[in-house]
């Protein structure tokens, strides 16, 4: 059901009529650090309203060092590492309150899937699905840095479903509602 409204979304900001100039593809370079490969495209529709997409893949391998984690911790621990890989998929509806779409400020509703398999490396190995599914709102600004270069910020409210799945000796499973912040920053190539 979660999937088919995602799919919805995007299939119907692809059916919006598009002249030349009226995509701007975009991407995150912080996400490179965090090991979020993300590529999104906005299409400029008319008037107000943009329709944009973002989807990526998630992974990321991270090492721990056993004794440095026990003393942060305060635990005894034999946990080595985490490891990371999934997807995330966005499709998203703004409203610019400026006389013309794609520049200025912005407010937008999103909806948001995250599905990461994480597999702790301990003496024993354990592995857990976490999938996150929800939505909420920004406001944002897009600015032109050159004729095509575009910047864009925003932040705002989101809540998300989270359910997960555990296998092996993985411990930690969560399945309620989240609240939290959605904040960030692109880049983006005008077409």
């Amino acid at each position: 059901m979660r999937s088919g409204v995602v799919l919805l979304a995007i299939l119907s900001a692809l059916q919006l009529p598009a002249q030349t100039g009226d995509w701007v593809v975009k991407s995150n370079p912080f996400g490179l650090f965090a090991g979020q490969f993300q590529l999104g495209a906005e299409r400029l529709g008319e008037g107000p309203l943009t329709y944009q997409c973002t989807a990526g893949y998630v992974r990321s391998a991270l090492e721990l060092n056993t004794s440095d984690l026990e003393s942060l911790l305060g635990v005894r621990t034999s946990l080595n590492a985490v490891d990371w890989n999934g997807f995330v998929v966005q499709p998203e509806v703004r409203l610019f309150l400026s006389a013309k779409a794609g520049k200025g400020m912005y407010i937008a509703a999103f909806a948001r899937v995250r599905s990461i398999r994480r597999v702790m490396v301990t003496n024993f190995t354990g592995i857990q699905h976490r999938t996150a599914v929800g939505g909420g709102g920004v406001l944002g600004g897009q600015f032109n840095l050159t004729p095509r270069l575009i910047g864009d910020l925003f932040i705002g409210p989101q809540m998300k479903s989270v359910t997960s799945s555990y296998s092996g000796h993985f411990v930690y499973a969560e399945g309620e509602w989240v609240p939290g912040i959605r904040f960030g920053m692109s880049l983006g190539w005008r077409l």
